[in-house]
């Protein structure tokens, strides 16, 4: 394996007073969603100034000159900067433009909202068997055709897009906090399983490039060795075989009235062919060290034993890998130190994966997320590469307020509204003083 493999940092930058999500009404409206890759928060991610002369943070600039070339996002509202004359939203370009100018392929979210039984989601609908696009309620439909649209330029998918990832989790998320009920795995897996067929489908049938596709899963399926439990089934393989009314559930599956699927549903493989060359699973896994060199190598060379409580199924199919999200297990401010971050991420996970796919090249592994940029300072957490001094809570350092301005999407206008610009900070090793993005940069060069 090449220098070539990805190296992605997951971005999703919020600041420390901010509470999402709020309503799709008045001037609360811009903080709806966490899609901040738009036109109205270039501030955060931009180079340039504005107006008063403040200039911008310049997020993706700082991101591509540390080595990295994959960004994964979490949130993209398709109508933003809507054209009623075109019918599309294009707020999201100019965010593609800077991604792809800073050496940035970009993984495009459909959100877990999209998958939901919200009123203008899928209510109470479902797809028919062969996953056919009328199967779907309007509203999908005419979200799927946006979020295609909100990445074409010039007559094809933007340069920029390395993939759509339709959802998060979904096996430990029941989708019950977007608006509507709860929903059972079946449908879950179903929903996700129309977005990705459908996607490919609408793509080949206006002749653009191929992007690739996925949907982001934990790795709670992998099961607990110590327990002695195994998952007799996986969520890997229920995207790409299917599964039947009587298939168990995968471990650590979140919602669903029994043990086992509640209908039968057709994978990826039996739609449309071979589909391999488009597809790759994805995974949010925190392992590190040894660990996470162990669950690659068994994704690689997976076999049957008479207990898989860790084994993935990996050349059961030749599908590609990507580790969404790496990092330390979530906390507190206080449950890691900055140190004990540094040093995870890259002696643990940045060096380990290096290691790992310089030691086979035909890895199925395609690359790695770190996760993320900046930290999530709304929940306090202490694992950013960039992050608000945690000495600053709950109010954090911030450098000015910058207005939105005026937003169009499809139904509506949203009226202008200030955010504020934090200054983050790097981390870095108290031993050395070296940042952890320079850390990093140098394991990416070196690799």
């Amino acid at each position: 394996m090449t220098s070539s493999y990805l190296k992605g940092i997951a971005y999703s930058p919020t600041w420390t007073t901010w509470n999402g999500p709020y309503s799709n009404t008045g001037p609360d409206a811009q903080f709806s969603d966490s899609d901040y890759a738009n036109d109205s928060f270039q501030a955060l991610w931009n180079s340039g100034q504005d107006d008063a002369g403040n200039s911008y943070r310049d997020d993706v600039g700082t991101i591509g000159s540390c080595g990295f070339n994959l960004i994964r996002l979490y949130d993209w509202g398709p109508t933003r900067g809507w054209d009623a004359a075109t019918g599309v939203g294009n707020a999201h370009i100019n965010f593609l433009d800077y991604a792809y100018a800073n050496g940035l392929q970009v993984i495009v979210p459909i959100s877990n909202y999209f998958l939901s039984s919200a009123e203008y989601a899928w209510g109470n609908a479902y797809p028919d068997s062969k996953y056919s696009f009328d199967s779907a309620p309007s509203a999908i439909t005419s979200a799927l055709t946006q979020f295609i649209g909100s990445v074409v330029k010039n007559g094809d998918i933007h340069p920029a897009v390395h993939s759509f990832s339709v959802g998060n989790e979904i096996d430990i998320n029941d989708l019950s906090g977007q608006g509507g009920p709860a929903v059972d795995p079946a449908s879950r897996l179903a929903r996700v399983i129309w977005w990705i067929v459908n996607l490919q489908i609408q793509i080949n049938a206006s002749s653009y490039r191929a992007v690739l596709l996925t949907s982001p899963i934990s790795n709670g399926d992998q099961g607990n060795p110590e327990s002695g439990s195994a998952p007799l089934s996986y969520w890997f393989q229920a995207f790409w075989n299917g599964v039947n009314s009587d298939t168990l559930l995968p471990f650590g599956t979140v919602g669903g009235s029994g043990p086992t699927f509640e209908a039968s549903w057709f994978g990826i493989s039996t739609i449309g062919g071979a589909n391999d060359s488009w597809y790759y699973n994805s995974v949010n896994i925190y392992q590190y060290g040894s660990g996470l060199a162990t669950t690659i190598g068994q994704y690689d060379d997976w076999s049957a034993t008479s207990v898989n409580s860790t084994n993935w199924p990996g050349q059961q199919f030749s599908v590609p890998l990507l580790l969404t999200e790496t990092g330390l297990a979530r906390g507190g401010v206080d449950d890691q130190s900055q140190e004990t971050q540094y040093n995870t991420i890259t002696g643990e996970i940045a060096e380990t994966i290096a290691s790992y796919l310089s030691a086979d090249e035909n890895s199925y592994l395609i690359g790695y997320c770190i996760y993320e940029f900046n930290d999530e300072v709304t929940v306090q957490a202490n694992w950013g590469l960039y992050m608000v001094e945690p000495e600053s809570y709950p109010s954090g350092n911030v450098l000015y307020q910058e207005a939105t301005g005026t937003t169009q999407v499809s139904y509506a206008a949203w009226p202008s509204v200030d955010y504020p610009v934090d200054q983050l900070f790097p981390v870095s090793s108290q031993a050395t003083g070296l940042t952890l993005m320079a850390a990093l940069k140098a394991i990416f060069t070196s690799s």
